[in-house]
């Protein structure tokens, strides 16, 4: 979602009370036009104008109580997510101020940086459109750039993390609680790779080395211990892959033609029971689509 500007405007004047735009327009003359038009509607009997389009850009309108919020973005398939987006700012603002009789926009200055903020959430489009899918496509709840510990002690950030929590079963005693609550959370676990470009053969060998490189330190019989996150499935969306990824993945086991990540490694010494099936980690490579489901490339 690439928004180009905000404009507050009072519902019933067409004054303008706060704005944000890009150099050249007038904010003035802006609120003049969607007056004009929101008046038009109306004329016309066809309902109060939530949003509309010119040939390069869509307008959307969110009526308050004694507001209008107007976003000016370029055309992109999230009209729903923009107009809640356009109504939580309005909202807030009315929250914020009380609209006196003569208003003046610089009393609504200081407006501008929770519009900042809300900008900066919506500033990467490509990794919330990736979260979209991977939720369609895997369920679970979704976590975007997510920190976990690395097994050095520092912070990697996961793109997006999809989690599929359930129930502990019975492990017929077998396990430590915090053995088998590892084991729980390393099959609910998708880790999700966002790559806004065409993903080259280096990108790809390093997101799947880092798989197994996530865990926490738990204290094992007075010992600090690091065990690992080694999730049930790793993905990778990008626009397009180089030509050499494919002979990379081919070099990788399978099942059932299905590249995995062997994490049998992972688990040598540790006394943690898991199946051979736990110790794979499959992994998905999508072709994104702008206009459409993403294609899978791979798996």
């Amino acid at each position: 979602m690439n928004i180009e500007g905000v404009v507050i405007f009072e519902a019933k004047s067409g004054i303008p009370l706060f704005s944000k735009l890009r150099s050249g327009m007038d904010e003035s003359l802006f609120s003049s036009f969607v007056t004009a038009v929101r008046h038009f509607s109306n004329e016309l009997a066809l309902g109060g104008l939530c949003s509309f389009a010119t040939d390069e850009k869509v307008i959307f309108l969110s009526q308050n109580a004694e507001t209008v919020t107007a976003l000016i973005t370029t055309k992109t398939p999230e009209f729903e997510e923009t107009l809640e987006l356009a109504e939580e700012i309005g909202q807030q603002f009315e929250n914020n101020y009380q609209i006196p009789t003569r208003p003046q926009p610089l009393q609504f200055a200081d407006f501008r940086s929770f519009v900042d903020e809300i900008i900066k959430r919506v500033q990467n489009p490509f990794l919330n459109r990736v979260a979209r899918f991977a939720h369609k496509q895997y369920g679970g709840s979704i976590s975007l750039k997510t920190r976990l510990l690395k097994r050095s002690g520092t912070e990697g950030i996961i793109d997006v993390l999809v989690n599929h929590p359930q129930k502990l079963g019975d492990d017929n005693g077998q396990n430590a609680p915090d053995d088998l609550t590892m084991s729980a959370f390393s099959q609910n676990f998708t880790f999700v790779k966002a790559i806004d470009e065409i993903a080259t053969r280096g990108a790809v060998i390093d997101f799947v080395d880092s798989v197994d490189n996530y865990g926490v330190r738990v204290m094992k019989k007075d010992k600090l211990e690091f065990r690992p996150y080694f999730p049930n499935r790793a993905v990778i969306v990008a626009r397009d892959y180089a030509e050499d990824v494919q002979e990379f993945i081919e070099k990788l086991p399978t099942e059932e033609g299905t590249p995995y990540i062997d994490g049998t490694h992972l688990y040598a010494g540790l006394k943690i029971r898991r199946t051979s099936h736990d110790a794979k980690c499959l992994l998905e490579l999508w072709r994104w689509r702008d206009n459409g489901y993403p294609d899978r490339f791979i798996g």
